[in-house]
This record gives structure tokens, C-alpha cells and sequence, in this order.
């Protein structure tokens, strides 16, 4: 192996030891549902939704919202319980006062299009009581299995 190999497989495992730390769990909630953010339009803005519970336009997080540095800082919604009945709408109002979440991606554009053209996603453990995680991806050219731990 010469020295531009070397650095690229450096480099491949410190991207690989990068994205492991980006908030995987945020994809779904604990019941399996799919989490939402904001839909922005071209200036940033929330895009009005008079059929949305919350008023603005939402969509599902992708993976690429997750790693994105686009993204960075962005709001994920809590997902609300339907229902018409007091309990549900106190279910929801204090799920959305005490949702701090937020995306924590930090990879450009491009890094996040090369970096999903190269890996899939297989699994994310999101953080147990003992505070260990995993996130395995695949490499889709030779299905080797990258293994990250935190």
C-alpha cells in the first residue's frame, strides 16, 4: 500500500468515525414513526400549510437531512398523537414544549452525495441506559460491513 492510499483509507475511516456521531435516532420516534421537519422554502422561511396540525408545510427526515450541514440546527418536530379529546391535545402540547431536538449534521453537499453514493445505512442502535450506540453501514461496492461504536 503506498502513502495516497494510506491517506485515503485515513481519511475514508475518519468521515466513517464523523458520521457515526450525527443523530441517526432522530429518524424515527420510539413507537417506528417517521420524524418531521419543516419544509424551508429558498429563503429560509417555513412554508404556510393550512392542512398541517402546526400550520407550516412538514416533511420526513431523510438520511441526507441528517448529515447535511445544510440542515444543521434544524428543528425536528415531535410527532403528534390525532385526536380531538383534551387529553390528546395535553399529550401534544407538552410534547412539543419539552422536544429539544435538533439535527447535528456537518457534511457539505458534496461530501453528503459522495458519501451516500459510496455507503447504505443498515442499522443505528440509538443510545441504550449505559449510553453505548452502534451505526453499521455497508459499502455498496463490496458489501463490506463498517462497524462504528461510540
Amino acid at each position: 500500500m503506498n502513502n495516497k492510499q494510506r491517506v485515503k483509507k485515513i481519511r475514508d475511516h475518519a468521515e466513517l468515525a464523523q458520521v457515526s456521531y450525527f443523530y441517526f435516532d432522530l429518524l424515527k420516534d420510539s413507537n417506528n414513526i417517521p420524524r418531521k421537519i419543516y419544509e424551508l422554502n429558498k429563503q429560509g422561511q417555513k412554508i404556510k400549510d393550512e392542512n398541517s396540525p402546526r400550520g407550516y408545510k412538514e416533511i420526513e427526515i431523510t438520511l441526507e437531512h441528517i448529515v447535511n450541514q445544510k440542515y444543521y440546527n434544524h428543528e425536528v418536530l415531535a410527532s403528534l398523537e390525532k385526536g380531538d379529546d383534551i387529553f390528546t391535545e395535553m399529550k401534544n402540547s407538552a410534547k412539543e414544549v419539552f422536544n429539544f431536538d435538533k439535527l447535528n449534521g456537518e457534511f457539505g453537499e458534496i461530501q453528503t452525495q459522495r458519501f451516500f453514493e459510496r455507503y447504505d445505512l443498515l442499522i443505528h442502535q440509538p443510545n441504550t441506559e449505559s449510553g453505548f450506540s452502534a451505526t453499521l453501514f455497508s459499502e455498496k461496492e463490496n458489501k463490506r460491513i463498517q462497524n462504528l461504536k461510540k
